[in-house]
């Protein structure tokens, strides 16, 4: 954060003669066209829905920031040099906050699963645990960097199942190992390799299994929606467990789309207010919104925000953006870039199911800047190209 004004400043003079890799220029181009067009629709769905201009373009700028500065940080990530400092600068600060959280856990300076700061839980999530699959492949493509990888892997995943209580950790580390697996299913087919997997998976199983904090949150989740179901429609509304509140939120905005436009959504300036109405008329308090529900800022679910905000279109132009990455991350030839990318995606486009993360979080940032860092270079330059043996 404290980088990106600097990075901001510098972006007009790498704007200066700068021309787009030639194998790669229509699929960035396109990728880059689909975020100004996002940024646009945003803009017009906020005045067809009663917003001044200006105050629409103040709320594109509060929302979609993190695409916006994809489009002027391009050039500046297209250095190989800038975009792999970025990376293991993030890579390095992830390590030590869990590393300093896990100690401070270990010597009871906090409870398990508590953190030295209230916004700390939010590394454990697709931060985290998209590190644990770069360092993963790191190790898998380039054996010899060994303890340089599984060291920083080792203490991320021990923090994430000793210091830590979200349990969006666990569900994206469960659910993003099958596809890891299925990407490099060319070096899995081999033997040496198919051991070295099933190491991962026993380690992986054994830390889970003997988490107490693990197996408290995960045994929360069946018993939250007990709880919720058992509620009335009433009493759901007022509903603060961490799985209420989202079942709750997305009944309620599903009644708000029934009742909107589907092309364009209500907009994002009236999404607080109109959301707000909902959830009052189905028995949500005034005392409870303030204590429990941010004012009905966040849905916790980032495709029914788009859709909710800005229709049908601006949902397809959100999932094209990210299926456009996608395309432009099989152009790379670099392996351990390629499957990263890929890897990164895949656990946002998964934790936006459940939390507005692009318009809400840390965490929205971050995956700007890996979008940068992965997409704008040619080649990050890990390594020399090693084939399968």
């Amino acid at each position: 954060t404290c980088a990106l004004p600097i990075l901001l400043l510098v972006a007009p003079w790498f704007w200066r003669g700068f021309e787009f890799e030639p194998t790669q220029k229509k699929m960035a181009v396109q990728f880059l066209w689909l975020i100004a067009g996002i940024c646009l629709w945003d803009v017009a769905t906020n005045v067809a829905t009663g917003a001044s201009l200006a105050r629409a373009i103040v709320a594109m700028q509060h929302d979609l920031r993190t695409f916006a500065f994809i489009l002027v940080l391009w050039p500046v990530f297209d250095d190989a040099r800038v975009a792999r400092f970025a990376l293991w600068a993030l890579v390095v600060a992830f390590v030590a906050v869990s590393a300093v959280n896990l100690a401070a856990t270990v010597f009871g300076m906090v409870k398990p699963g508590h953190y030295l700061w209230p916004t700390m839980h939010h590394l454990h999530g697709q931060m985290s645990v998209g590190v644990v699959f770069l360092l993963a492949q790191l190790l898998l493509v380039m054996p010899r960097v060994s303890w340089r990888v599984v060291v920083p892997a080792v203490i991320l995943v021990v923090s994430m199942f000793v210091a830590n209580e979200r349990r969006a950790g666990y569900f994206l580390l469960a659910a993003g190992l099958p596809l890891w697996i299925y990407l490099n299913r060319a070096r899995f087919s081999i033997k040496r390799y198919r051991w070295w997997l099933a190491g991962i998976a026993v380690v992986l199983i054994a830390g889970a299994a003997s988490s107490v904090v693990v197996q408290t949150r995960v045994a929360m989740i069946s018993q939250e929606i007990s709880q919720y179901m058992a509620l009335t429609p009433q009493q759901r509304a007022g509903v603060t467990t961490s799985v209420g509140i989202r079942l709750q939120f997305y009944t309620s905005i599903w009644e708000l789309l029934k009742q909107s436009n589907w092309l364009t959504g209500v907009g994002s300036v009236n999404f607080g207010h109109a959301f707000s109405a909902i959830n009052y008329s189905m028995g949500t308090t005034p005392e409870q919104a303030k204590a429990y529900f941010a004012n009905f800022q966040n849905p916790h679910n980032e495709y029914l925000f788009m859709l909710a905000t800005k229709g049908i279109v601006g949902l397809t132009l959100y999932l094209a953006i990210f299926m456009q990455a996608c395309r432009v991350a099989l152009q790379k030839e670099d392996e351990v870039q390629r499957i990263g990318v890929l890897m990164f995606v895949f656990l946002f486009m998964t934790s936006i199911m459940f939390n507005s993360m692009m318009t809400d979080m840390e965490e929205g940032h971050f995956t700007m800047l890996i979008l940068l860092i992965f997409l704008a270079p040619k080649r990050l330059g890990f390594y020399q190209n090693e084939s399968a043996k």
